[in-house]
C-alpha cells in the first residue's frame, strides 16, 4: 500500500509527500497512541461526494492548482503521478491526495499507464491528512493489472448473499454520489467478528492485506484484497461474518439510502 499527497512548496512548485491517513483501529489490539490518532466525527463527515471512473491508458488530468481537494483510491491498473523531478506509480489499493489550493509554478500530470479504475472522493477543508503513514508490507496483494473483485452484499430478510457489483463502473463518469462519511480502518491480523448486520449502506475498499466475508446464502465466503470493493447492504436477518487476513487496512464510504448504485436484489443473482 502506498499513500501519497500532491502538495505545493513555498515557491508554489508541486511536490510529492507521504500521506498520513486518519485510521481507526478497533478491538483489543488498539494502543493508546492508536486511540489518540483516531479522527473525530467532524473529520469523518467532512466529505462531499464520490465518483467512480474506468479509463483507458492516457492523460487523466493536468493539475495547475486551485482544484478540489480529493482522494483517489486506485481499484485496478496503474496510475502515474508526475511532478518536476519526482514521479510515482500507484497500483491497486494505493491512495493519492490532491491538495493544491493555490496556483502552481508547474503542472502535475496524472496518467493512466494501463486501463485503470478508481474512486475519486472530494473532501471538505475540515478533512485533514493526519494520523499515520501505513507501512509498505510484503503481502499477497492483487497485482496492479489484475481484475478487481467487485461484490454486493445484501439480505433477503433471513440470510445475506453476495452478488457481482459490476455496475460500480457502469454509471456515466460525470455522475457523482453524495457521501455521508469517510473512515479508514486498520485491523490487526486474525481479527474476526461473529454474525452481525450493518446499520447503513457502505462502500468498502480494501487498501492492504485481506478481508474475508462470509454469508449464509449464495456466495458463501470470499476474500477481498487490495483494490477489491464490496457494497454492503446487509441490514436484517442472520447477517455476515468477517475476519482479517494479515495486517488489513480499508476505506469505508457511508452512503445514503437511494444511492447511485441501489437496485432491487434477488438471491438468485448471487455468486454461484
Amino acid at each position: 500500500m502506498k499513500t501519497l499527497r500532491v502538495a505545493r512548496d513555498g515557491r508554489g512548485c508541486p511536490r510529492l509527500e507521504s500521506l498520513p491517513l486518519p485510521f481507526v483501529t478497533p478491538g483489543p489490539t488498539a494502543t493508546d497512541a492508536d486511540r489518540e490518532l483516531a479522527p473525530g466525527a467532524g473529520s469523518m463527515s467532512a466529505v462531499r461526494q464520490v465518483r467512480s471512473a474506468a479509463v483507458p491508458p492516457g492523460l487523466l488530468e493536468k493539475v495547475s492548482g486551485d482544484s478540489a481537494r480529493r482522494l483517489l483510491l486506485v481499484v485496478s491498473g496503474t496510475v502515474q503521478v508526475i511532478v518536476p523531478d519526482m514521479r510515482a506509480r500507484l497500483g491497486a489499493g494505493d491512495v493519492l491526495f490532491l491538495d493544491v489550493p493555490g496556483p502552481l509554478e508547474a503542472p502535475v500530470h496524472i496518467r493512466a499507464a494501463s486501463h485503470c479504475s478508481y474512486l475519486e472522493v472530494e473532501v471538505e477543508p475540515a478533512w485533514l491528512p493526519v494520523g499515520t503513514v501505513p507501512p509498505s508490507l510484503d503481502e499477497g496483494r492483487r497485482t496492479a493489472y489484475g481484475s478487481p473483485r467487485l461484490l454486493r452484499m445484501f439480505s433477503d430478510g433471513e440470510v445475506a448473499h453476495l452478488s457481482p457489483f459490476d455496475d460500480l463502473f457502469s454509471a456515466p463518469a460525470e455522475k457523482t454520489q453524495e457521501v455521508n462519511a469517510l473512515s479508514f480502518v486498520c485491523l490487526s491480523p486474525s481479527m474476526s467478528s461473529d454474525w452481525h448486520t450493518e446499520p447503513g449502506t457502505s462502500l468498502l475498499v480494501v487498501l492492504a492485506g485481506g478481508f474475508e466475508v462470509e454469508v449464509g446464502g449464495n456466495g458463501g465466503r470470499r476474500t477481498l484484497r487490495a483494490g477489491d470493493v464490496c457494497l454492503v447492504e446487509d441490514f436484517e436477518g442472520q447477517g455476515h461474518k468477517s475476519s482479517s487476513d494479515g495486517e488489513t487496512r480499508f476505506a469505508v464510504l457511508a452512503l445514503p439510502k437511494g444511492h447511485l448504485w441501489s437496485r432491487g436484489n434477488r438471491a438468485e443473482e448471487a455468486v454461484a
